[in-house]
């Protein structure tokens, strides 16, 4: 054996052995960072001279970190629509392995990513401002830290003058349909669904419901293998609905999905990135998601 050879050998023994105790950082400690965030987004507020806020709702309900990190995945999405107002090209937006649950410390890494993120927006604006210590929390829970997300994403709209479009929500759209699609071809079941046909007149609204017709669908896969499902309920707006609302609750759906993907050992399958689209219309989003459930339906048991 030659020395090069030995000491590979060596270095996998060691390394195929490893094994760490995690240190978890409790939702507290995540809601300490996100309002760090809630700091960096006010510096870049006044920045850009908007003094104005925009209120967000306040959800009550038991969401999971999961639902939590997908909020985060958003926030990266309205970082970029600043960064190419800004004239820097937008990074794609980091997505995970699926897993049937994701920790509370896998949300605190995406919290220091978005906070770097704004801390490189910072630095190429010449803002030399820095934010005060991180104040510490307790008893706070994931649906705290899903509502604090919930209101600097809605500050960056504010930011960047523009609300989530549904060119947007069409591209997380289609990641759902690429997902599921893979998810088809490893159960080896022949996808016979077409797209239905486009309605001409369709508000947002119609699209949320599609969205929630999407969710039972996956719901249906989760309680036939054991997966504990939520309740997206507090999702439902009886006022106007907007398509970041649908957008909202499309990542929700994707989140919902991972947990298939997991069971389904599709572990290493990551959901692809979004891809940019132009001149989506709600009619266009609306027919996507009835496809996609369509494609799903086609699945009766893991």
């Amino acid at each position: 054996m030659t020395k090069i050879s030995l000491i590979f050998l060596c270095f996998f023994v060691v390394t195929s052995g490893v094994r760490a105790d995690l240190v978890g950082p409790t939702p507290s400690e995540v809601y300490s960072q996100v309002m760090q965030i809630e700091k960096e987004v006010d510096l870049l507020r006044h920045y850009f001279g908007v003094d104005q806020e925009k209120k967000a709702a306040i959800y009550q309900g038991n969401l999971r970190p999961r639902h939590v990190w997908e909020k985060s995945y958003l926030i990266q999405v309205k970082i970029n629509v600043l960064r190419k107002k800004i004239g820097l090209p937008r990074n794609e937006p980091n997505y995970i392995e699926p897993e049937l649950s994701i920790s509370s410390g896998m949300v605190f890494e995406q919290s220091q990513r978005l906070l770097t993120e704004l801390r490189i927006l910072k630095k190429r604006l010449g803002i030399t401002e820095q934010v005060s210590p991180p104040q510490q929390y307790t008893g706070k829970q994931s649906i705290d830290v899903f509502n604090r997300l919930h209101y600097i994403s809605y500050q960056l709209d504010v930011i960047n003058r523009e609300e989530i479009n549904p060119n947007y929500v069409f591209a997380e759209v289609m990641r759902m349909f690429d997902d599921i699609a893979s998810l088809l071809k490893m159960l080896h079941i022949r996808d016979q669904t077409y797209p239905p046909g486009k309605q001409k007149e369709v508000t947002p609204a119609d699209s949320l419901a599609a969205t929630f017709e999407l969710l039972a669908e996956i719901q249906r896969l989760q309680k036939n293998v054991g997966i504990e499902q939520t309740d997206f309920s507090i999702f439902r707006k009886k006022e106007q609905v907007f398509p970041s609302d649908v957008f909202s609750l499309v990542s929700m759906a994707l989140a919902e999905l991972q947990t298939i993907k997991a069971y389904s050992e599709l572990n290493h399958y990551v959901t692809p990135p979004a891809v940019t689209h132009e001149r989506k219309k709600p009619n266009d989003v609306h027919q996507l998601l009835r496809w996609t459930t369509r494609m799903l339906r086609q699945i009766r048991s893991l």
